[in-house]
């Protein structure tokens, strides 16, 4: 049995060179444990995974949110004291009570720590709802011979930096991004 404490914050290459190769033998199993840290993560990613032979979930998922439905909608996780009775028997639900008054100036946090929901402020652009009314919207008409602007950032940041390659046009007040 593999165990992952904070399997959230586990580097990718670390999962697909050492944890994968184990997983490979037959009697093998992974218990993965962490707080979700945003939508879009590579351990978020990994529970939501379905297998496409059996249209069921890769791995079996126990998620804890302690936030109900209603508060999610409101945008008032922070606050929710709904789903307290599932706080987990070795935590307190009076202590939990106290973390959210201690933690009121950071609700990114609470929500993420204290309701067991994907939240990630400090690396989202733009809103969901934006990124979804943008993909619906119909693309725009390219004009013939255009004026494209590329930006290119050759990994300028570090290790952790991706290369990156903008092209950009403008045409009759819109910008158009590829």
């Amino acid at each position: 049995m593999l165990i992952l404490e904070e399997a959230a914050y586990c580097d990718e290459g670390f999962f697909y060179e050492t944890v994968a190769p184990i997983l490979s033998i037959g009697s093998a199993s992974l218990v993965a444990i962490s707080t979700l840290t945003s939508e879009i993560n590579f351990y978020t990613r990994l529970i939501q995974m379905v297998d496409p032979a059996t249209d069921r979930p890769l791995f079996a998922v126990r998620c804890i949110e302690l936030c109900c439905e209603r508060c999610k909608e409101e945008g008032k996780q922070a606050e929710c004291v709904h789903m307290l009775h599932l706080v987990p028997m070795w935590q307190s639900e009076e202590r939990h009570r106290k973390l959210k008054i201690m933690m009121q100036d950071r609700p990114d946090l609470i929500q993420s720590e204290l309701a067991g929901l994907a939240f990630d402020s400090l690396q989202q652009v733009f809103r969901k709802c934006d990124i979804q009314i943008a993909m619906e919207l119909p693309p725009l008409t390219v004009p013939e011979n255009p004026l494209v602007f590329i930006v290119i950032d050759p990994a300028a940041g570090g290790p952790q930096s991706d290369y990156a390659i903008v092209s950009m046009i403008r045409h009759r007040g819109s910008v158009m991004v590829r």
